[in-house]
């Protein structure tokens, strides 16, 4: 057993590769939380700069919200092509490389 094995465990089988992939329907609420958890700060955020202002912030609010919620669905409709796009898994590394090449899917990695 090597330390990869101890760490990641064993390699699966092809055979039961198709048994771990998920669809869309699946996918979106494992996925989408990482938006929803990354989105739900915008509202605290932005009511923490508009509280100076007092009421008069208040007016701003709806506005921050609404931008928010399409940042969400924007998000939202990303997911749901990458989903498609790449149903045995699509993770920006594999997205960058498919699309561009693989320099720029390591870009994040170079120093």
């Amino acid at each position: 057993m090597s330390i990869l094995d101890i760490l990641f465990g064993k390699p699966l089988a092809t055979s039961d590769a198709r048994a771990e992939q998920i669809g869309t329907l699946a996918g979106m609420p494992v996925f989408g939380l990482d938006a929803l958890g990354s989105a739900a700060y915008g509202p605290e955020a932005a009511l923490t700069l508009l509280m100076p202002l007092g009421a008069a912030g208040i007016v701003y609010i709806v506005p921050l919200s609404a931008g928010i919620i399409v940042l969400l669905a924007i998000v939202y409709f990303s997911y749901r092509q990458t989903i498609t796009a790449y149903p045995d898994g699509g993770g920006s590394y594999t997205v960058a490389e498919k699309t561009w090449a693989r320099s720029p899917g390591l870009w994040p990695l170079r120093r």
